[in-house]
């Protein structure tokens, strides 16, 4: 195997990964519960105008190489659900704010993933002197940032109502 085609088979793989780890966790925030991972495919599909073909292949049967314009819209559907997870966490974080306290863990816990975010507790991007107003998903490079499975699951434990119930 020569030393190009081996470049383009690592690269293939690193797209595939990126693929799938955008997909899986887009298919962690749409499933509503147990049975329904092929309608959540279906509605993710439909949103992120890839054919569902391909998305069941990506989580059943990986393929060896993907095409481009599909990794980007995964990816821009995944950084799509990334902003509406955040916005949606910090709009609980106030709210829990409100009725807790500021000092109250989860609203710590909360405030310090949104700042890890990039994002402030009030649910804007934050923005540094002499940086521009670009999202916190999109780097200098302007290549999509897909965050680690463990970072993920921060988000998605997002009730911060039950922390202030909890207290009384």
């Amino acid at each position: 195997m020569c030393k190009r085609s081996l470049r383009k088979s690592q690269m293939s793989n690193a797209d595939v990964m990126r693929a799938r780890t955008a997909f899986d966790d887009l298919l962690r925030f749409e499933t509503r519960g147990p049975g329904d991972t092929a309608n959540a495919m279906r509605r993710i599909a439909t949103r992120a105008a890839v054919p569902f073909g391909k998305l069941w292949a990506l989580r059943y049967r990986p393929p060896k190489e993907i095409a481009s314009h599909i990794l980007a819209r995964i990816e821009a559907a995944h950084a799509a659900e990334r902003e509406r997870q955040l916005r949606r966490l910090a709009h609980e974080v106030q709210l829990t704010s409100a009725v807790a306290g500021t000092a109250h863990p989860a609203v710590v816990a909360g405030e310090a993933v949104l700042r890890a975010a990039g994002r402030t507790p009030e649910g804007t991007a934050a923005r540094r002197a002499g940086r521009s107003p670009a999202p916190a998903l999109v780097g200098p490079d302007a290549a999509p940032c897909v965050p680690s499975l463990r970072a993920s699951a921060d988000l998605t434990d997002l009730p911060l109502w039950r922390a202030a119930s909890e207290g009384e």
